[in-house]
């Protein structure tokens, strides 16, 4: 009997809003030869340049590797965004045609879990001997991954980063930032009026800003999910009042209205821009862009208000198994590949290749690994930070989302169009966010 999805109509009506080794059959033993070969679904978001590439990497290693053992075969699906991606797997699953692994955007995971369609991966790990403990520890805390189970492990995860033009900073003297006053006094300096702007910061709150708040000694969302204190306390109005005021002195740049990404990473590239915050999983474009147009690229941590209190979010997606239409045989082979990805050889892989964060303990003692953060130091630079990272999912709030697309709201009004103050800003998120913590 097929089950009535709880978010489907909400996501589709929302539209553009917002593995080492297991053994299917018995642990040590080879595949039955004379078994059936099963063939794994894996859904993502990772469509093109270096993340496709990932991805093709991927299956096809274990498609020659332990697919060939114990006759699976991975077959590799790009689906889209990670709205796409979850009213797309919503779907499929009612309509009996599901997919056996996916990569849930980390927010949307708990969708998935309301509509109870994920596996818990905890008895396949304990019956395998994957040690669940070797998860950086910020994903052991989210939902659904605690009081003994494991609905989801971290795959394509990123951290904020502050990159600058380092060849810029050396000609004056800078050194990179820590704090926020740092981060001013430091793009102040590298700022040229009509030449070259010294920042820009793009529309993502949840995932840049929020950390603000944190350092603040306040909260993105109470630990109920109900409610922010960050709307009554003064943190959230202090932290959009800064960024304004930073925009309205002229050395920081608003970001642009239609394409902020590629409009930020272009002048970034083109020496227009001196420095960005943007996800650690642009580091191995933004490296190779420095290369190509002849000039240094500097990496440093999530600037900071409060030196003693450094918090810097934790975005991403996850990958899940869908319980939901599949076979026992079919989540044991999906699990195959979900120990796969999370091997040490992988976890560097990916991290080599794009940035993103490496999501284990163990690989930071892979020899791999440590060779190419000896020769590629900004690399180690995000994983350095998840030791003060913060899980954007956490804690879980049915209205996480709701509350994200209030923030983006009033942002584009007070830093793109400025047609609001920060103190409008504020209330305006106070009012929409009303409707549903109530």
């Amino acid at each position: 009997m097929k089950k009535e999805l709880k978010k489907a109509g909400a996501v589709i009506a929302a539209g553009v809003m917002l593995l080492s080794q297991t053994q299917m059959f018995s642990i040590g033993a080879k595949a039955d030869e004379t078994a059936e070969p099963i063939t794994i679904q894996f859904w993502h978001t990772r469509g093109s340049g270096a993340n496709y590439e990932v991805v093709q990497h991927e299956v096809e290693e274990f498609n020659n590797t332990i697919g060939k053992e114990k006759g699976i075969t991975v077959e590799e699906t790009f689906i889209g965004n990670y709205n796409d991606i979850l009213a797309k797997t919503q779907l499929a699953v009612q309509s009996g045609e599901a997919p056996q692994v996916v990569v849930s955007g980390n927010t949307f995971v708990n969708y998935l879990l309301e509509d109870g369609v994920l596996a818990d991966m905890a008895p396949l790990a304990e019956e395998t001997g994957w040690d669940r403990n070797n998860m950086l520890d910020p994903f052991q805390e989210i939902n659904g991954n605690t009081d003994g189970t494991l609905y989801s492990v971290p795959y394509i995860r990123s951290t904020p980063l502050f990159y600058y033009n380092k060849t810029m900073a050396d000609a004056k003297g800078l050194t990179a930032p820590t704090t926020v006053e740092e981060m001013e006094e430091f793009c102040k300096a590298l700022y040229e009026e009509g030449s070259v702007s010294g920042l820009c910061i793009g529309n993502d709150f949840g995932y840049l800003q929020a950390a603000h708040l944190y350092q603040l000694g306040s909260a993105y969302l109470a630990d109920d999910g109900n409610s922010s204190p960050a709307l009554e306390d003064g943190t959230m109005e202090k932290v959009l009042g800064d960024w304004r005021s930073w925009v309205d002195e002229g050395w920081c740049e608003a970001y642009d209205a239609t394409d902020a990404g590629t409009v930020m990473t272009e002048e970034f590239s083109q020496q227009k821009l001196a420095s960005m915050i943007g996800s650690s999983g642009m580091l191995a474009t933004l490296s190779q862009n420095a290369k190509d147009n002849g000039f240094e690229l500097g990496v440093s941590q999530y600037p900071t208000y409060d030196a003693e209190k450094p918090v810097a979010m934790i975005g991403g997606g996850n990958v899940c198994i869908i319980s939901e239409g599949n076979t026992d045989e079919q989540i044991k082979a999906s699990w195959e590949f979900v120990q796969f990805l999370m091997s040490d050889e992988e976890v560097t892989y990916n991290t080599m290749h794009t940035g993103y964060v490496p999501v284990t303990k163990s690989v930071a003692d892979y020899e791999g690994m440590k060779d190419f953060w000896n020769e590629n130091p900004l690399y180690k630079v995000a994983y350095d930070q998840t030791a003060t990272g913060h899980c954007q999912e956490q804690p879980y709030s049915p209205y996480l989302q709701d509350f994200t697309q209030a923030c983006w709201d009033a942002v584009s009004l007070l830093i793109c169009d400025q047609s609001i103050d920060a103190q409008e800003a504020v209330q305006q998120i106070k009012d929409t966010s009303a409707e549903f913590f109530g």
